[in-house]
């Protein structure tokens, strides 16, 4: 069984809110009159039919009964089901990164198990191993209850109904970490029944490509919706308990998503943070609780709000330390890296916006009204310019007065789920009318290509595809998959298609003002591809690119000491990783680890309006991200990392770029690379750029894990030094 919980004790935990009154979960929302909305999110079952995945393990198959009834004990079988999805995984080697390193000797694992409509009541704790993927279908969610008074959940220990775990079935157990990619919980509803205080819904965690999606979670009693965090938590209702989210830092101190997510009715606060959680909130909506974001004594918080919806939040939106007060505060390194930013939030009933817990300093806010801005921390203004500007404290902009279209219309998505199972087609089935079979390691674009000229939307099971050229997409195609550590497109291995840097060609592309929605694979551009590109994407507004990943590999000089270790299996070049020509829409959940490519995101001559969700980019030898001509994007939780011999790698690029946001974003630099950089971002004859929160140091070597800089201008060179800030504005910024 997994380690002994290392979140507080119960005690620990309810002291977080001490003085604090409990609020009633009352039946309708206590909005001030003419405030009442429609929630535009339809939570619903994303997937109302079986996903047609013939190696996904079925609970309630042979071997995996079920009662299915919320009476009999489903405990076993479902632990059965999701440690022979692990199996499956290790024997296919699909999801392989680590290779037998770091205790990891069977391999990676990884895996779906289907879950159809029922109710399976549990008795202890189920573990997710690492990459397996628990995905519910049915016209109802499937329901898992924690039954009433169940032994363990009352014994002043917490403990969770789904725990995630490090490594795969038969590996040593402990909780997820920064080996762990690819784990979820999707399409399920969850709850605590009475009697168990001490209950979790969810021990989440992991790194890249782990998501929490389409999730309703009644705690009631319990203590907690979602303990620990991963990369993205999406469209995740919590219900009471004493708080929803208990958030610490990811794995290796990267930051959490959470998007069009909502918060009822917890006694003490909607989400509590540990050491620095990093969270970048769009879209969520907390309701009838004390506090809405509340911060553990001595820790330093990077939180980002957007588009958010507070009502009768009765003591603070946000409860954070006196950036003064923390430990370690006279190095401005730790005071700046207390950080907040509210942006263009609505509040009802509520009204505080900021407590400072040592100071006992409130700043209010209109009470029913428009939170414009809300900082605090370090805000420099016309960066890199003459008339550059720094002020440090709490900025306020709000109005009063908040109708319910205004809520309405602020909390209406751009990140949809993905198109209903009854509209899919596999390209199996393709492949069977053709006479043809696919995923054996011969040439499969034709097949692939026929699917999508005749479908809109294909479905691609679990496997491996080999294309010697391009699968070029059609306006409206959509291309789906359930998995991608599980599900890949291969380009075929020094094919002359692929073989001229300087005439870079895509795996996988998609036309010019497409409506295109691709998700859940895995592309690869092999070893020997010097002009591949994993995929070209100039899909139009609307469009969405979600839940997709890259091959793992770190670029390396030759005889690198690390060659054989994860990352280090090949020596090879390619031309681009994911490459936006013209295109844009909406971004999500996106780990592109293509070392040996020239850069991890390129962007260039477009002026779509576009929205990128916890990107992930990593390992390149000289850039990360490059943004050329770009214009009216959003970065919100980008990540970037470097590595041992890739210190020389800035995180971001611009040139002749208008009108960019980059939120709480980390520039990551780990504690063993070998150099130090100048800076993290440079900006050449780009206006109207703006970052609102930002991570760019470590306390490990700082010599080389701070950044030189956080900014600097390519022409004039001026630069920004402060690696730690709560916003800088480049001429007039957004």
């Amino acid at each position: 069984m997994p380690p002994d919980h290392r979140s507080l004790s119960r005690r620990g935990f309810v002291a977080l809110g001490a003085g604090v009154a409990a609020v009633p979960l009352l039946p309708q929302p206590a909005t001030a009159a003419g405030t009442r909305y429609d929630d535009p999110v339809a939570y619903r079952s994303i997937h109302t039919s079986r996903p047609p995945d013939p190696t996904a393990v079925m609970l309630g198959g042979p071997g995996f009964e079920v009662h299915a009834d919320g009476v009999g004990d489903d405990t076993a079988a479902v632990q059965a089901a999701l440690d022979e999805a692990s199996r499956r995984g290790q024997a296919n080697g699909l999801g392989d990164i680590l290779l037998g390193a770091r205790d990891f000797p069977k391999g990676d694992g990884g895996g779906v198990v289907l879950v159809p409509a029922g109710t399976y009541r549990l008795t202890s704790r189920v573990t997710v191993p690492d990459s397996v993927r628990v995905i519910g279908y049915g016209v109802k969610r499937p329901l898992f209850v924690l039954g009433a008074h169940t032994p363990g959940y009352a014994d002043g220990t917490p403990r969770e109904m789904f725990g995630f775990l490090r490594r795969p079935v038969g590996g040593p157990v402990s909780y997820a970490n920064n080996d762990t990619f690819g784990s979820a919980l999707v399409n399920l509803d969850l709850r605590i029944g009475p009697g168990n205080p001490d209950a979790l819904a969810v021990r989440f965690g992991g790194a890249q490509l782990c998501i929490l999606q389409d999730l309703d979670i009644e705690v009631g009693e319990g203590l907690a919706g979602i303990d620990h965090n991963a990369n993205l938590i999406q469209r995740v209702r919590v219900f009471g308990g004493e708080v929803g989210f208990q958030a610490y830092a990811a794995s290796a101190g990267w930051q959490t998503t959470l998007l069009d997510c909502r918060f009822e009715g917890q006694r003490t606060a909607a989400v509590t943070m540990f050491n620095d959680a990093k969270l970048t909130v769009v879209r969520a909506v907390i309701a009838r609780t004390p506090r809405g974001f509340a911060s553990f004594p001595g820790q330093w918080q990077h939180l980002y709000v957007e588009d958010s919806h507070f009502d009768a939040v009765t003591d603070a939106v946000a409860v954070l330390n006196d950036s003064t007060s923390l430990p370690g505060a006279e190095n401005d390194l730790i005071r700046l890296g207390n950080q907040l930013t509210l942006l263009n939030c609505t509040t009802t009933a509520t009204e505080t916006l900021l407590l400072r817990a040592q100071s006992g300093t409130r700043t209010s806010g209109p009470g029913s009204g428009t939170v414009r801005e809300l900082t605090y921390g370090l805000r420099i203004e016309n960066a890199l310019s003459a008339d550059e500007s720094r002020r440090d404290g709490v900025y306020l902009a709000d109005a009063p007065g908040v109708t319910g279209d205004r809520i309405r219309a602020m909390l209406r998505t751009d990140a949809a789920p993905p198109p209903s199972v009854e509209d899919w087609v596999s390209v199996a089935e393709v492949a069977e009318r053709m006479g043809r079979t696919i995923g054996q390691g011969a040439d499969d674009l034709a097949v692939f290509q026929a699917a999508v000229d005749r479908h809109d939307t294909v479905f691609v099971p679990i496997g491996q595809y080999h294309l010697s050229g391009t699968l070029t997409l059609r306006a409206r195609s959509r291309l789906i998959g359930l998995h991608p550590r599980q599900t890949w497109l291969r380009t075929v291995d020094a094919h002359p298609n692929f073989s001229d840097h300087d005439r870079p060609r895509a795996l996988l592309s998609t036309p010019y003002g497409g409506r295109n929605h691709i998700s859940g694979l895995g592309l690869d551009t092999a070893e020997r591809t010097p002009g591949a590109v994993s995929l070209l994407w100039r899909s139009g507004p609307g469009s969405q690119l979600a839940d997709i990943t890259t091959q793992f590999v770190k670029w390396h000089p030759e005889g690198a000491a690390e060659t054989g270790n994860p990352g280090y299996t090949y020596r090879g070049r390619h031309k681009h990783s994911i490459w936006v020509r013209g295109g844009g829409g909406t971004f999500a959940n996106i780990w592109s680890a293509n070392g040996w490519s020239d850069n991890g995101f390129l962007a260039e001559d477009t002026a779509v309006p576009s929205r990128l969700y916890e990107l992930s980019i990593e390992h390149h030898e000289l850039r990360e991200v490059v943004l050329r001509s770009v214009t009216n994007w959003d970065f919100l939780g980008l990540q970037t990392e470097d590595h041992i011999h890739g210190w020389r790698s800035r995180a971001v690029e611009l040139d002749r770029c208008r009108d960019l946001l980059f939120a709480n974003s980390v520039f990551f630099r780990v504690a063993t690379v070998l150099g130090p950089h100048p800076y993290a971002m440079s900006v050449r004859d780009s206006r109207r750029i703006t970052l609102r929160g930002n991570r760019g140091y470590r306390d490990k070597t700082p010599e080389f894990t701070q950044w030189g800089a956080a900014i600097t201008d390519a022409r004039s060179q001026r630069l920004v030094p402060e690696p730690e800030f709560t916003l800088i504005e480049i001429e007039g910024g957004r």
